[in-house]
């Protein structure tokens, strides 16, 4: 198991002086998480030869919605950003239970977009608590093999399925997408997902977020979360071996996600994880690279460290750095102003 206890301080830039907006909008930020000067060789090669295989190769991007209305237009958007990058994509979408305008916007989609699937369905469902909860990961697990019966049905001749999470503030990096597809000798490769936080009188901590889908071992133990947080290797770094994880995108060959199921007795990842390990397909893998963003968590105090934080930075002369998400931008303001910019 990686050494988790001294988490790499490579993944933002020192000092992240982007809004809510930058972080909310369909185009990632590449430049606010360089790689070091060490490996920044190396990992544009691999972007390019990534970029290359991606440009010739057929993918199935799948996804879960409900009740994601606010950020729903701004996924569609990088979905789309994101499948014009291969030779062609399709799109497969499993809704459920939403009462805002989610399905709306599907649907409209679907009718603008020929690539795109929409499966909507009213299952009175209890919206899913963001816990440990195995009630939670049996409907996930029923509603990712809805989606994985659909991928296969109509794209089991494409190359790769690309799994992510529609309802992601931050969205995710392309060239981390890219520098996955510049690797050989992989089934499946999971995200670098981080949420930020402020530590201290540090505004702009990387946390790792999906923790319980992270595992290391071979029996699939679960990481306790605090340990989890910790993991977060920098951009650049080589390809971490894992047993499971997702980060809130994971891309998978076809043929290992046709060999997957999921199941109902751990958070589904890892239970597919499982089957495909099972199956022979064991090169799983963590891409540092690969970062997605989740967004921020505050804490209570946070008014109070910024007050401190911009008070010196007024005795010192220095800019102060911003929040990401900062309290005065509700993600709905955040959103809408992305969408208006993007427009």
């Amino acid at each position: 198991m990686p050494n988790m206890s001294s988490p790499s301080a490579t993944v933002p830039s020192p000092v992240i002086v982007s809004d809510g907006v930058d972080f909310c909008s369909s185009v990632f930020p590449e430049h606010a998480f360089p790689p070091p000067d060490g490996v920044l060789d190396d990992y544009r090669r691999l972007c390019r030869r990534g970029y290359a295989v991606m440009a010739r190769s057929r993918v199935a991007i799948t996804g879960l919605a409900r009740n994601i209305g606010q950020v729903l237009p701004v996924s569609i958007r990088r979905v789309e950003d994101l499948g014009r990058l291969f030779a062609d994509y399709r799109v497969v979408v499993f809704e459920n239970d939403s009462v805002d305008d989610t399905k709306l916007l599907l649907r409209h989609w679907s009718a603008t977009n020929r690539r795109v699937t929409v499966i909507c369905e009213d299952l009175s469902d209890p919206v899913n608590p963001a816990t440990r909860c195995l009630a939670r990961a049996e409907r996930m697990a029923d509603y990712r093999r809805r989606s994985q019966d659909q991928v296969l049905d109509t794209c089991r001749r494409y190359d790769a399925t690309i799994l992510v999470d529609l309802d992601i503030l931050g969205g995710w990096s392309l060239d981390g997408i890219a520098h996955t597809f510049g690797h050989t000798g992989w089934d499946f490769v999971g995200s670098n997902g981080l949420v930020f936080r402020r530590q201290g009188l540090a505004m702009n901590v990387p946390r790792q977020y999906d923790t319980w889908a992270l595992r290391f071992d071979r029996d699939l133990a679960p990481v306790p979360t605090v340990d989890g947080a910790g993991f977060v290797p920098g951009r650049g770094e080589p390809l971490v071996p894992v047993t499971s994880c997702f980060g809130g995108l994971g891309i998978y060959t076809m043929e290992a996600y046709a060999a997957g199921r999921y199941e109902a007795d751990d958070i589904e990842h890892a239970t597919f994880h499982r089957r495909l390990i099972a199956e022979g397909h064991h090169r799983l893998f963590l891409n540092p690279s690969q970062i997605v963003i989740y967004g921020r968590r505050h804490r209570r105090s946070d008014g109070i460290a910024q007050l401190l934080i911009g008070g010196w930075a007024s005795l010192t002369g220095r800019r102060p750095p911003r929040a990401l998400f900062g309290r005065s931008d509700s993600p709905t303001d955040v959103v809408a102003a992305a969408n208006r910019a993007a427009a």
